[in-house]
């Protein structure tokens, strides 16, 4: 066969400018004046509804949203005006045709302080949503979250100081509709009828386990998570989640990992849009798989998080006794629906996700009040004693079939049980290798432990709670009043120098504290009430 050699090369030419062409196509355009960017849609792969069966709660995360890559500095675009009062206004509207939710995600989201960026629909400037210098104070990564409809206002109104922001709008994502026509990831969501919102009343005793509790965006997929403490408590930001949320998912994506913390209604069944605090990046660490493991993940947020978001890095219990878990809770966020809670009250099973899986590497649960949902995945299961025991990896489990179990990755088997010793969570949440089974959980404020100097102990009562800091790990506490009464006493399950008593009850007066600790002998202290 004879080839004209410049049709050959016209047609190379021709592929190579096409492809090329390809690659820089734009999902938007403009008006004349820049004051408004459409995107462009893929609307017949939009209308697909992508989560009608298989349920995605079954090891795999919840798919939330198409992602459109923008790349836009705000200051090429919007345009400038001048209010009456003399204060300089950027607006620029977005029109997201045929949406009914979706997001906007920023690699640069920054505010000067006394400036603010007004966020509502064209048709109702009455509800908009302000944020200000405090949201992303440091500036960087930000996600404008629970966008609803198909258009959106930004309307920035500047400082008196003239320092300008920083708002690189990286893309839009937009959101997949579930079988019901509803956008995934929003709030309010009725398949979760049966779920309690985490700041009513039932969910009381778990205020501080909430606090660690997170809402995971991986690779535009939901899951939930939660931070964990690690026995030299300083606070390092370790994350517990799911090994499937990451699973055939490149390390660039996880390390771009999105992490929504206090994503929650400020009061029980609120209608409000939930607030939140929002990071960006992670280093993942473990990833104990779901086929032949137990779908562990633990990850490592790229910066500390700051003490003002009074997070709570939450206890756990590697002891893997089932009988002695007699109730418990799961805090999660169904189908990226705001925090809920949900309830169990019969002690914990052994069994396995499939015939995979080493035997008795998972607890099954059937829950007693509330159910779980797609998006719940990785959530923490905790004890009575609120300690986290596992990670949720599936089940059938729904509010319309609340008696089907769930199953989820025992913590421990996360811990230090997989042949491979790289797919030890211990290293990391044990560093020193101290054997500790069980371990409290830590706040951002209440326990930071002072400097005691010269003492051996120190003890303060504050808010009803008497708190004891010891220089090493404490064995044994003992308190009695005046006339030799045991107020109280506790000779076990010491997991740290730090332990708080309720004092409530105790009449006011004087009282004897003694503490034990490793390598020390016994010291005493007053204590006034």
């Amino acid at each position: 066969m004879n080839l004209n050699p410049f049709k050959v090369f016209a047609g190379v030419f021709l592929f190579i400018y096409c492809v090329s062409l390809s690659a820089q196509t734009k999902h938007y355009n403009f008006n004349n004046d820049k004051s408004e960017l459409s995107l462009i849609v893929e609307k017949e792969k939009m209308k697909q509804l992508v989560v009608k069966a298989p349920r995605g709660k079954h090891g795999t995360p919840l798919l939330e949203l198409k992602l459109y890559k923008l790349n836009i500095k705000a200051d090429t675009v919007g345009v400038w005006s001048v209010l009456p009062t003399k204060e300089n206004v950027w607006k620029l509207t977005f029109n997201i045709p045929d949406a009914k939710g979706f997001k906007i995600g920023f690699d640069d989201f920054y505010l000067p302080e006394g400036s603010l960026l007004y966020v509502y629909n064209k048709e109702n400037s009455k509800s908009a949503v302000v944020y200000k210098h405090d949201d992303n104070p440091k500036g960087g990564s930000y996600s404008i979250e629970n966008l609803r409809g198909d258009n959106v206002v930004l309307e920035y109104v500047a400082s008196t100081t003239g320092q300008k922001p920083r708002l690189l709008i990286a893309d839009i994502g937009y959101k997949y509709l579930d079988d019901q026509g509803n956008p995934i990831g929003g709030f309010g969501d009725p398949a979760n009828s049966c779920m309690i919102d985490i700041n009513c009343p039932e969910a009381n005793l778990w205020s501080k386990q909430k606090k660690g509790v997170l809402r995971l965006r991986v690779n535009n997929s939901l899951c939930s998570g939660t931070l964990v403490n690690n026995t030299n408590e300083d606070k390092t930001p370790y994350v517990l989640t799911a090994y499937h949320c990451f699973q055939n998912v490149a390390a660039e994506e996880i390390a771009n990992t999105e992490f929504f913390f206090d994503y929650e209604k400020e009061e029980c069944e609120g209608v409000d849009r939930p607030t939140y605090k929002y990071h960006k990046g992670a280093e993942s660490l473990v990833l104990n798989p779901l086929a032949d493991g137990s779908d562990g993940a633990l990850l490592k947020l790229s910066e500390p998080i700051p003490d003002k978001w009074d997070v709570y890095y939450n206890g756990w219990d590697r002891s893997g006794d089932g009988n002695a878990v007699t109730s418990g809770a799961v805090i999660h966020h169904p189908r990226g629906d705001v925090k809920k809670i949900t309830f169990y009250d019969k002690p914990l099973t052994s069994g396995k996700w499939d015939t995979g899986n080493p035997d008795g590497s998972y607890w099954v649960v059937s829950y007693s009040l509330g159910s779980t949902e797609e998006g719940s995945s990785g959530a923490p299961i905790f004890n009575q004693d609120g300690l986290v025991v596992g990670t949720l990896t599936g089940g059938n489990s729904s509010c319309s079939t609340p008696a089907s179990p769930d199953y989820y990755g025992k913590f421990r088997y996360h811990w230090d049980q997989s042949a491979d010793a790289d797919l030890h969570m211990s290293k990391y949440l044990d560093p020193n290798n101290r054997g500790v089974t069980r371990l409290e959980g830590l706040s951002a404020f209440d326990n930071k432990k002072p400097d005691l100097g010269l003492h051996d102990i120190i003890g303060y009562i504050e808010n009803d709670i008497l708190r004891v800091y010891a220089k090493d790990l404490i064995r044994k506490i003992r308190v009695i009043d005046l006339f030799g009464s045991v107020i109280y006493a506790k000779s076990s399950g010491f997991v740290s120098s730090v332990h708080d008593i309720p004092v409530s009850g105790w009449s006011p007066g004087v009282y004897i504290l003694s503490v034990d600790m490793d390598g020390r002998s016994t010291k005493s202290i007053k204590i006034l009430k």
